[in-house]
């Protein structure tokens, strides 16, 4: 999700998509067994220090694990990292001042096939 800049609030419209996203993904998955929130925000803007862009990630990671945990329909355990960044980048749909989530599910649990579709299910090395 892109932030605004200066923001570190989930405006209406991300907070839908989340829900969505949550909901297909807890579709997927029968367990996940934690998830973890990245956060990043932009050091080069007039009057910002590293300080200040380290303290606007955390508070993005903040309200987006919130937001996770508040949508998520079982209680998950969720990693935080944050980190800023000297530079915008210059792509519309890629910026630095974002927070991204990475689900990890529970494969033990999910009955998937093994990668190795010759090897029988279960059959270890």
């Amino acid at each position: 999700m892109a932030f605004a800049d200066g923001s570190a609030e989930l405006d209406r419209t991300q907070l839908k998509r989340l829900a969505e996203w949550v909901d297909r993904a807890d579709a997927m998955y029968a367990i996940y067994e934690s998830a973890g929130v990245e956060a990043g925000a932009t050091v080069k803007l007039p009057g910002r220090t590293s300080e200040d862009a380290m303290r606007l990630a955390r508070m993005r990671a903040d309200n987006t694990t919130h937001a996770l945990k508040g949508l998520f329909p079982v209680p998950i355990g969720v990693e935080q990292f944050a980190h800023s960044y000297r530079e915008r980048k210059d792509a519309d749909l890629v910026v630095n001042d974002f927070a991204a989530i990475q689900l990890y599910p529970n494969l033990k649990t999910s009955k998937l096939p093994g990668c190795n579709p010759g090897q029988p299910d279960g059959l270890e090395r």
